[in-house]
C-alpha cells in the first residue's frame, strides 16, 4: 500500500478548500524500484478526484528506462484493475531516461528533466479521454511545425472498465532559453512581441486541420466568480495596506461591478458578430487551439553571438493541455484562434501589471505580427479578441481566488 501523506498541501492539488473524506489507491503498480498509483480522492461534499502519485519520485527516470527497455516502442504492465501503456512516438534517447530527475518547479503539474535531453511531464489530476496535449503535439510534430519541443512518447493508465487516463508525456528539453513571462517583465520587448505573434499565427495554421469536440458558445464564469468573491468576502479579514489591493474592498467593488460587465460582454459579442463588423466572427472559424496561451508557455531562444543570421531569438511553444481546470471535452473543443489572442494580450498586461510597466506597445507588435502572417487586418483581430479578453479576465479571477488570492489584484484591475 501506497504512503500518502499532506496531499492538500501540494501545489497541484486541485481541491483546495474542499475537504478531504478519504484516499484510496485505486490501482498500482512496482515499476523502477518505486510504486507508481492511481489515488481516488473522496471528498465530503460526494465527487472525487484521481490523481497520479509516485511513491518515491527520485526514481522517475528508472520508470522510464524500465518502461523504454532496449528500445522498446511500447511496453504494457498488468495491475490487478487495468494495465499501465507507455508508447514512443519516434525513436527514444534512451541512453539518457536514467538521468531524468525531478525539477524543482511546481505547478499543475510535476516535471522531470534529462538537462538538455529529455522532459517529462507528470500529469497530477486525472480525467478520462483522449489528451489534448498528446494528441497536438503530435499533431505539430507531423506538421513539422518548428516552434515547439520534439514529442517523444506517452504514458497512460487503461481501467479494466474501459476509461483511459493520460498519465505523463515525454518530450525533447530545451537549453538556452528563457520564459516569456520573465523576459516580457524584464523588457516590453516590441520587436520580440512581434515574432511571437507571426509564431502564434504559424501555430493556429498549423492546428487548423485537427479534429476536435463540437463548438459551442463559450460560457463566462460569472457565476463562479460571484459566488467566490461572495466567499472570499464573508472569510477576509482586510488586513492589506493598499487601498487599491485591501481584500475585503476590492472583493466587494469587482463583485458590485459584475451585473455591468455581463451587460458589457453581451454587447462586444452582438458587436462582434454583427454584419458592420465586416465578418470579425468568421474571418476566425473555430478550430483547435492552444487554449491556455499564455507568456508562461513561451520559451524564447537566448541569442547566440556567433550566429549573425538571426536578428531576434527564436520562439518556442510549449504546453498544450489547456486550462487545467477544465474538462478534457471542454480543452478539445473547436474554438475561434481570437480565443489564444486575447490570452496573450491579457498575459502582456499581467506582466506590465507586475513589473509596473506598459504594455502597450507590445500588444501593438504581438497584432501585428499575427496580420503579417495571417494577413487578417489588426482591427479585425482585436474586434474579434474583444469579448474573450473580458472573458479571459473573469477566468483569471476566479483562478486566483481558488489558488493564488494575493495575485488577485491583477485580473480585477481589468474588470473595474
Amino acid at each position: 500500500m501506497i504512503k500518502v501523506s499532506n496531499i492538500s498541501d501540494k501545489r497541484w492539488f486541485m481541491g483546495k478548500g474542499e475537504k478531504i473524506k478519504s484516499i484510496r489507491e485505486m490501482d498500482s503498480i512496482s515499476i523502477g524500484g518505486t510504486l507508481l498509483a492511481i489515488l481516488e480522492i473522496l471528498f465530503e461534499n460526494g465527487t472525487r478526484d484521481l490523481y497520479t502519485f509516485i511513491e518515491n519520485e527520485i526514481f522517475m527516470g528508472k520508470i522510464l528506462e524500465e518502461a523504454f527497455a532496449g528500445g522498446a516502442t511500447e511496453s504494457i504492465f498488468p495491475t490487478e484493475k487495468g494495465f499501465f501503456d507507455f508508447k514512443a512516438a519516434c525513436i527514444l534517447p534512451t541512453k539518457h531516461l536514467r538521468t531524468v530527475k525531478p525539477f524543482a518547479l511546481e505547478q499543475s503539474n510535476s516535471a522531470f528533466v534529462s538537462p538538455g535531453k529529455i522532459f517529462f511531464k507528470l500529469f497530477r489530476r486525472l480525467q478520462a479521454g483522449t489528451h489534448p496535449e498528446v494528441e497536438i503535439m503530435e499533431h505539430l510534430n507531423k506538421a513539422d511545425f518548428q516552434a515547439t519541443p520534439r514529442f517523444f512518447a506517452r504514458c497512460s493508465y487503461k481501467a479494466d472498465s474501459g476509461e483511459v487516463y493520460t498519465i505523463g508525456i515525454l518530450e525533447e528539453h530545451l537549453t538556452q532559453v528563457s520564459d516569456a513571462w520573465s523576459v516580457f517583465n524584464s523588457s516590453m520587448d516590441t520587436e520580440l512581441a512581434d515574432e511571437l505573434g507571426a509564431a502564434t499565427a504559424r501555430m493556429h495554421r498549423a492546428l487548423k486541420n485537427l479534429d476536435g469536440s463540437e463548438s459551442h458558445a463559450e460560457e463566462v464564469p460569472f457565476e463562479k466568480l460571484r459566488g467566490l468573491l461572495k466567499k472570499a468576502i464573508e472569510t477576509s479579514d482586510d488586513s492589506g495596506t493598499d487601498a487599491d489591493k485591501r481584500p475585503k474592498d476590492l472583493f466587494q467593488k469587482v463583485l458590485d461591478r459584475l451585473p455591468e460587465l455581463e451587460k458589457i460582454c453581451i454587447h462586444q459579442k452582438a458587436r462582434a458578430e454583427s454584419p458592420e463588423s465586416n465578418s470579425a466572427a468568421d474571418i476566425f472559424t473555430p478550430q483547435r487551439i492552444h487554449g491556455d496561451f499564455h507568456l508562461g508557455q513561451v520559451l524564447v531562444e537566448q541569442s547566440n553571438s556567433d550566429d549573425t543570421t538571426k536578428t531576434t531569438p527564436g520562439i518556442k511553444i510549449i504546453d498544450f493541455e489547456g486550462e487545467p481546470t477544465r474538462p478534457l471535452e471542454f480543452r478539445r473543443k473547436l474554438r475561434s484562434p481570437a480565443v489564444d489572442i486575447a490570452g496573450m494580450l491579457r498575459s502582456f498586461r499581467y506582466a506590465a501589471a507586475n513589473a509596473h510597466s506598459d504594455s502597450s506597445a507590445a500588444e501593438q507588435a504581438f497584432i501585428a505580427g499575427y496580420s503579417r502572417i495571417s494577413g487578417i487586418s489588426p482591427n479585425q483581430i482585436l474586434q474579434a479578441a474583444e469579448p474573450y479578453i473580458l472573458a479571459k479576465a473573469v477566468y483569471e479571477a476566479c483562478y486566483e481566488l481558488e489558488f493564488r488570492p494575493t495575485w488577485f489584484w491583477i485580473p480585477a484591475q481589468a474588470l473595474l
